[in-house]
């Protein structure tokens, strides 16, 4: 197989694999009203206390193509703004929010949103980019820490997916606010299904959330690692831009 057409099998691979993801987090609806849980209103800190501008769609496109270390090797997926994942996609819902972040969304609706695939040093990566309301960047990252703090391993219900191994791994020290973990994805409801170990890094801009998710799709279990070169550039970009 050359090489071009063993970029493309692994492209397509990891599409799969976003898709399944994607398919278990969409279409559960909106939010039920009503007071919020404890786990779902966390007690926001000085860091998730959020200003400045909100960066336009235009802008986000310009970022997350900004010199050709980034635009080389992207695949573009979806641009637009991603669904809101409800409460009760993920089972138990305090995991919920880790559920948003593999799919570069939350609980909270962004203004806008840019999705790219890249392969980059032997991995491949989704990133995502979504630009909030002051007061909804800081809420997401509130929410996600709060839910990194007990979440160990859910099922999604709508498709059968199951997570384990859901554990806080080390940050890259990057942006204003940074969270990382990591865990495994069974791709449906037997326990005979494909499982795939990911990385996701989920880093905050001014008011833009940046999510990376890599997943080893090599049929083995070892860890996948987010290209530290990839997470800088972006970041990097995205300060700029953020002015």
């Amino acid at each position: 197989m050359n090489r071009t057409a063993a970029r493309r099998r692994v492209a397509a691979v990891a599409v799969g694999v976003a898709t399944v993801l994607l398919t278990g987090a969409c279409g559960g609806g909106e939010e039920t009203s009503g007071a919020r849980s404890p786990e779902a209103s966390p007690t926001v800190r000085a860091e998730d206390r959020v200003e400045g501008p909100v960066l336009t769609g235009r802008e986000l496109q310009s970022a997350v193509l900004s010199g050709t270390k980034i635009g080389a090797g992207t695949e573009g997926v979806g641009d637009g703004t991603a669904s809101v994942v409800p409460r009760d996609a993920a089972e138990p819902a305090t995991c919920g929010p880790v559920l948003g972040a593999l799919q570069g969304a939350s609980g909270h609706q962004p203004l806008h949103g840019v999705t790219r695939m890249v392969v980059r040093d032997g991995a491949t990566a989704y990133v995502y980019l979504s630009a909030y309301r002051a007061e909804d960047a800081g809420q997401v990252m509130a929410e996600l820490r709060s839910s990194l703090t007990s979440c160990r391993a859910f099922r999604v219900p709508r498709n059968g997916t199951a997570w384990s191994g859901i554990r806080r791994t080390e940050q890259l020290g990057e942006g204003d606010q940074e969270l990382a973990f990591r865990g495994v994805v069974r791709m449906g409801p037997s326990e005979d299904d494909p499982k795939v170990p990911e990385d996701v890094h989920v880093v905050r801009v001014g008011t833009t959330i940046a999510t990376f998710t890599t997943q080893n799709i090599t049929g083995t279990s070892t860890p996948a690692r987010s290209p530290k070169s990839l997470v800088h550039e972006q970041v990097t970009a995205l300060e700029k831009a953020a002015g």
